[in-house]
């Protein structure tokens, strides 16, 4: 009976975590020796909200939704995800109710813009976005909570 209640315990706790898990691979997953996802990750501080910036190339965003189980939905003529992340700082919660914008200038100058898709599962907003060529790139966000705006600013290397 005690072998019996201990393997129940551990099996709730697992089911339990596996959704913690899940989006601990698509927030961290920088790649490692272990065949984890290569994903560069950016974190802003703006009045209050952490933004996480999140930049992954389709490849391995394909291979992320595969391992999850989730609809790949990669727009064509695209070549990279980009996925942002909004947390109150004061509460650690995650805040859902935004709409997030998003503004990619590249290193020619000609730039990008697009409202990010919210993803109920993943408590964050995402976009596919073209970053064909090496060089410099400017990621700005726009964040709208009610009648507030925020907005939010990184360079990412593609090297």
């Amino acid at each position: 009976m005690r072998k019996y209640l201990l393997t129940i315990a551990t099996t709730a706790v697992a089911m339990a975590l596996a959704p913690a898990f899940c989006l601990a691979q698509h927030m961290h997953g920088h790649g490692s020796a272990g065949g984890g996802m290569k994903m560069d990750t950016r974190e802003v501080l703006v009045e209050g909200v952490k933004v996480t910036i999140q930049i992954m190339a389709n490849s391995e965003h394909r291979k992320m939704l595969k391992d999850m189980k989730m609809k790949d939905d990669i727009e064509q003529g695209t070549t990279h995800n980009v996925t942002v992340i909004l947390t109150d700082q004061a509460t650690q919660k995650q805040i859902t109710d935004a709409t997030v914008s998003m503004k990619i200038v590249d290193p020619q100058g000609k730039d990008q813009i697009k409202n990010l898709k919210y993803e109920s599962s993943m408590k964050s907003h995402d976009g596919y976005f073209s970053m064909p060529s090496k060089g410099k790139y400017e990621l700005l966000v726009l964040v709208k909570t009610g009648d507030q705006k925020k907005t939010a600013g990184i360079y990412y290397e593609l090297k």
